[in-house]
């Protein structure tokens, strides 16, 4: 079932099952169940990598921050991320993959915070040393500044949790770092030497019998004594041993 689906079915579930209050089970849903999307927005330059942060100038107690936001319905995680990574630094990104997810709870207030996480890419070139401002294309207007960040450094300024995002991040990086040419011999010579014992060790548990069958085969001759010699054969005359 997709998440558009599921969300479909949810809202027939919540209408059909409003409370006395006048309250829909729908919005105590929202309020104390929360699906959210954030996005590590990644740049390289030169031989480093560098991921995209903001923080609120209008809240600057949330603190630096990754961008991401709440999935509305009718919207799977993808759609929703380049959403809110638009709306906040103003970046155009591409998806490149999913990379994770952070749960949060708090059984005593029945609440939950599912945060899922890609990485994704700018569409145009960006200036990994500039920082910039922008307004939130939100309800709250709120006035922003970004910047990127090195993935180098420590990403224990980021707001709690964020960090572990980070952490997963440089692992992924860490998986798919390019390999130098020294590896890609020694994995290439590997692989052979491995394919040649297989096929030894195969040949050795399921012998193939011998061919026998004759195959004509016409001489070919390059050397005009011997082409002389057998001639003379054939026409009876003593040989001499060319040899």
């Amino acid at each position: 079932m997709s998440i558009l689906d599921s969300d479909l079915e949810l809202s027939d579930t919540f209408k059909k099952n409003k409370q006395k209050k006048g309250k829909s089970l729908h919005r105590r849903f929202n309020l104390k169940h929360v699906f959210r999307g954030g996005a590590v927005v990644w740049l390289k330059s030169g031989q480093k990598d560098y991921y995209a942060v903001f923080k609120s100038l209008s809240r600057p107690n949330r603190g630096v921050q990754l961008p991401g936001g709440r999935i509305e319905r009718y919207e799977n995680p993808g759609q929703a991320i380049i959403r809110e990574v638009k709306e906040e630094t103003g970046i155009e990104t591409k998806i490149i993959c999913p990379l994770g997810y952070v749960f949060f709870e708090n059984p005593e207030d029945a609440y939950s915070n599912l945060q899922i996480y890609y990485i994704v890419r700018p569409v145009f070139p960006l200036n990994v040393n500039q920082k910039w401002r922008y307004t939130d294309k939100d309800k709250t207007r709120q006035e922003l500044e970004c910047w990127f960040t090195s993935s180098d450094e420590s990403s224990d300024f980021l707001a709690a949790g964020q960090d572990k995002v980070i952490d997963m991040f440089k692992d992924w990086l860490n998986e798919h770092k390019p390999e130098n040419k020294e590896q890609i011999i020694a994995k290439k010579f590997s692989s052979k030497n491995k394919n040649l014992v297989t096929s030894s060790f195969t040949n050795m548990r399921n012998p193939q019998p011998f061919n026998f069958q004759a195959k004509e085969q016409k001489p070919s001759f390059n050397d005009e004594d011997i082409q002389n010699k057998i001639d003379q054969k054939s026409l009876g005359l003593d040989l001499i041993d060319l040899n």
